[in-house]
């Protein structure tokens, strides 16, 4: 009893003199509230794409995912009879599942149709996920998904369900057009649940038997050769390891089985969610190491400015420690009371960063790029991370508190009752124990701004490197004709007749259609088969290219340069002979020694003549230096329905064209939707921010780490000044100028800086080798990124001592010794 009443003495004793004090109490609180929020903010991301990335899913740590490795390349997706191969022969899973993304045209009754991203997935997927609909069913689990037709059934997400049905569960059971085809609807998803897809919320799911039916030109058996993500449950006491090891050989065993037994390089993988290779949880999770990295070294400084402002509280109270202890306060007591007090500092800080981490944690949405789809991402706050801020707020607690604590068990009775002696001319001694802690906390700033300086360079390099398009002035659109039921030849009649509109609006200057935009993600990297007579491969080289298929005039609209031949044309139909045009780099690869003009090559049974050669151009991500060899064939002459891209040139903006692309579409078909408007700008706009994702999270570690460390340096300075009031007016007395106070002043803020720099440069050069491979176009040891965090090191430390220099100098010698 008589602890617990002590223990509520310190706390009512510590809260008064908290309030006396509330400029200390503030900052204190202000700046663990900046250190905690920002750690907690990445321990919530981590949370949301490795431990709890899905609501409502059972035991979500152990989902698993498998790609595809071909030829050396990952993330390949995995082949549907492969999936089911895995399923009934793998003993170190429990269930598995094959889903994909992919978008489908809804209408609703009395609405016109809207394009919506949606999940195809096998009947086992809602079983593994392992919860129950909040309405309705899913699908049965042992259902056939090769039995095409027999189960249009579609479940809703709760978004869609609410925005589009007005939460009405009379849904169930009733019909819904999904590409022109009827659906029954027959489940709604828990609320928040928005698929497993990587981030990327999806609003409906449809079953793989109903690939057939969403397509006119669908093959008689859609899954024979479709490629798909795989998720798959471990099963209890499986570790990842020899769930891995069972899947190559699983993946062995059924490359034996394929016609001519050879595997050609082809195993499988098995990743977490933070290493999943669709959707942005990969993006996020290759983060993460250089975040927790940044958010640790920033709590470091977070804690040793704390501990130099609670040292210095303590030192003020010197006076009052020794009359405690003269009084009869044990040790003991008074390091209890500077403990309640350090502990109710960083509660207060604590529930501040928890508080703003709340916030800070959306910024997600902002930073990671716009792909066109919803984001979804579970950051709530759970146990996790409660118990996380909780250990924090202990940890602060009892590191900082060790120094004043250590510091009132060394108060001298006499000098504290008596101001004198040591006052004059300050303590050297704890001067030397203050400059080291702030050498180490400009040190940590040094490494923080090294790191800074050289991803803000690799930012800069990426975007300033030349792509070989014109990406101003572009509007872009999407459409998929055969979700709206054209067959090939209607697809063929629709384009040309969009072009013809289009070519002759005001404003136009040019106006192409293809499957991929230059740096866009929509249809990049698909390959296919390709012979080049004359040509023999070397061993075991593949024989797979990059192949897009572009409409008339697109080489002149995106401004691509012709370095020989000529641009696809009007004229190059499905009647006339086929023609393609090949990059540089697949000229080079080719025919190295001739010219590729007039040559063939052999794709899908068909031999195409080359009659054009243009520039190698950023494809997609903007830091591949080497080109890979791309094939173009006319859109006109290529018999497969494809997901189509529009782009119109404008003479003055892409805003001004938006409206006759609208008016254009509308004209032909009033209920195809146009999916994803924007400028080629916003496109490639999006891959860039892959780029700067790294520079920006660290460009505001740095800035958080600058005003720490200042405000730290000011602190120490400022007391010190006050430390040694009496000292500097002596000096005053005895003849030095004020200007020599202020250089006195100036001249420890710089020695502490030049602290910071030789304990930093140790530091950087163990955080610079972590960062090597996210750099692009800049040395790891780049004089420029540490001259440049040098000077600002030196510019900090001169800012922070600037205000204690110029107070330093004002002292009125008089008035101070005739205070002693």
């Amino acid at each position: 009893m008589g602890e617990m009443n002590n223990m509520f003495q310190d706390l009512r004793y510590a809260l008064r003199q908290l309030r006396r004090s509330p400029g200390y109490a503030l900052t204190a609180v202000l700046t663990l509230a900046l250190g905690i929020g920002a750690l907690t903010t990445v321990a919530t991301w981590t949370n949301a794409v490795l431990y709890s990335p899905w609501p409502h899913v059972i035991a979500p740590r152990q989902l698993r995912f498998i790609s595809a490795t071909v030829l050396g390349g990952d993330g390949y997706s995995v082949h549907y009879d492969a999936y089911r191969f895995v399923r009934e022969q793998g003993r170190s899973f429990g269930d598995a599942a094959a889903f994909e993304l992919t978008t489908v045209n809804l209408t609703a009754a009395g609405t016109q149709p809207e394009a919506v991203t949606a999940g195809m997935v096998s009947s086992s997927y809602f079983p593994l996920l392992g919860f129950q609909p909040q309405a309705g069913r899913f699908f049965q689990k042992d259902a056939s998904d090769r039995a095409f037709g027999s189960n249009d059934e579609v479940v809703l997400s709760d978004r869609l369900w609410r925005d589009h049905f007005n939460a009405d569960r009379s849904i169930v059971g009733r019909t819904i057009s999904i590409n022109r085809h009827a659906f029954t609807v027959i489940g709604v998803a828990p609320a928040e649940f928005s698929g497993i897809y990587g981030g990327l919320a999806e609003s409906a799911w449809l079953p793989l038997s109903s690939l057939r039916d969403l397509s006119t030109d669908a093959p008689q058996d859609p899954l024979l050769h479709k490629g798909l993500p795989v998720v798959v449950r471990l099963r209890p006491r499986v570790t990842h390891a020899s769930a891995a090891a069972e899947l190559r050989t699983l993946a062995r065993s059924f490359a034996q089985q394929q016609p001519g037994g050879k595997d050609n390089g082809w195993t499988l993988n098995l990743a977490d969610s933070a290493h999943f290779q669709r959707g942005l949880f990969g993006t996020i999770g290759e983060q993460l190491p250089v975040l927790f990295g940044a958010s640790i070294l920033l709590m470091v400084l977070v804690c040793i400015n704390i501990t130099s402002l609670l040292g210095q509280h303590a030192a003020r109270r010197r006076r009052e420690i020794a009359i405690r202890t003269a009084l009869g306060a044990t040790p003991i007591r008074i390091a209890a009371q500077v403990f309640v007090e350090t502990g109710l500092l960083a509660t207060a800080g604590a529930l501040g960063g928890w508080a703003a981490s709340i916030v800070l944690s959306r910024t997600l949405y902002v930073l990671l790029p716009n792909l066109g789809i919803p984001l979804a991402f579970n950051l709530h706050t759970d146990a996790r991370i409660l118990i996380f801020v909780a250990f924090i707020a202990v940890a602060v607690t009892l590191v900082c508190g060790m120094y004043p604590t250590r510091q009132s068990f060394h108060v001298s009775q006499r000098e504290a009752l008596h101001a004198g002696g040591a006052a004059v001319v300050g303590a050297p001694r704890k001067r030397i124990g203050q400059r080291i802690l702030l050498g180490l906390q400009l040190g940590i700033c040094f490494v923080v701004l090294v790191c800074s300086g050289l991803l803000i360079r690799t930012a800069l390099n990426i975007f300033n490197r030349d792509t070989g398009f014109n990406r101003a002035n572009v509007m872009t659109a999407a459409f998929d004709l055969s979700r709206s039921g054209y067959g090939n030849e209607r697809e063929q009649i629709f384009r040309a007749a969009l072009l013809d509109r289009l070519r002759t609006a005001p404003g136009v200057s040019g106006v192409t259609v293809t499957t991929h935009l230059p740096m866009g993600d929509e249809g990049s990297g698909n390959t296919q088969g390709l012979s080049v007579p004359g040509y023999v491969p070397a061993k075991g080289e593949e024989m797979d290219v990059v192949t897009d298929f572009e409409g008339p005039d697109f080489f002149r609209t995106m401004e691509i340069r012709l370095d020989r031949g000529r641009d696809f044309a009007a004229s190059d139909s499905s009647k006339a002979p086929r023609v393609a045009i090949v990059n540089e780099s697949m000229a080079r690869r080719y025919w190295p020694k001739e010219d590729a003009i007039g040559r063939s090559v052999v794709v899908g049974k068909q031999q195409w003549q080359i009659v054009g050669i243009v520039h190698d151009y950023t494809y997609r991500m903007p830091d591949n230096t080497d080109a890979d060899p791309v094939l173009f064939l006319p859109l006109a002459q290529w018999d497969h329905p494809a997901y189509t891209s529009v782009a119109i040139r404008s003479r003055t903006s892409a805003d001004a064209v938006a409206g006759q692309l609208r008016r254009a579409v509308a004209a032909l078909d009033p209920s195809l939707p146009l999916e994803n408007l924007r400028t080629l700008e916003d496109v490639s706009g999006q891959i860039y921010q892959f780029s700067r994702i790294p520079a920006e999270l660290l460009g505001v570690y740095t800035v958080s780490s600058l005003l720490v460390a200042m405000l730290g340096l000011y602190a120490v300075m400022a007391y010190s000044v006050i430390e040694r009031y009496r000292e500097f007016a002596l000096r005053i007395t005895l003849g030095s100028t004020r200007a020599q106070i202020f250089g006195l002043i100036l001249t420890g803020s710089t020695s502490v800086a030049a602290l910071g720099l030789v304990v930093g440069g140790l530091g950087s050069i163990a955080a610079v080798r972590l960062l090597r491979s996210m750099l692009f176009g800049v040395a790891p040891f780049d004089p420029l990124s540490y001259g440049s965090a040098a000077v600002l090191l030196f510019v900090t430390a001169l800012l922070s001592g600037m205000i204690p220099a110029r107070r330093a100098a004002a002292i009125q010698p008089m008035q101070a010794l005739r205070s002693e």
